[in-house]
């Protein structure tokens, strides 16, 4: 079964909608998520259903393995989250030391 949420987020249930006074509706994506309909009475009734609206931006954002910051823009790279800001330090620091090995080898 599906059920319609309109603009609250499918993770959260905030409000994502415009002027909802959040801030969240700039970059709310659409998003189905399941969950659990729980009808209460002589006996509990578990239905699962199919939770369809949008995803605020805290829920999308994801913890940096490197720095803890939550953000949107990252790569995983061998299976470890990085942010757009430490992978650009990382590479650096690569090339930083491809260039001292290189010239160590020579």
């Amino acid at each position: 079964m599906e059920i319609d949420i309109g603009d609250l987020c499918t993770h959260c249930g905030r409000d994502t909608s415009f002027g909802s006074g959040e801030l969240l509706f700039a970059n709310r994506i659409p998003s189905g998520a399941d969950g659990t309909l729980v009808l209460h009475g002589g006996g509990d009734i578990n239905i699962l259903v199919v939770l369809n609206g949008y995803m605020c931006v805290e829920c999308q954002s994801i913890e940096c393995d490197e720095c803890g910051n939550k953000v949107l823009d990252y790569n995983i790279d061998d299976g470890r989250i990085i942010c757009s800001d430490c992978g650009d330090e990382i590479k650096v620091e690569s090339e930083y030391f491809d260039e001292v090995k290189r010239q160590w080898e020579e």
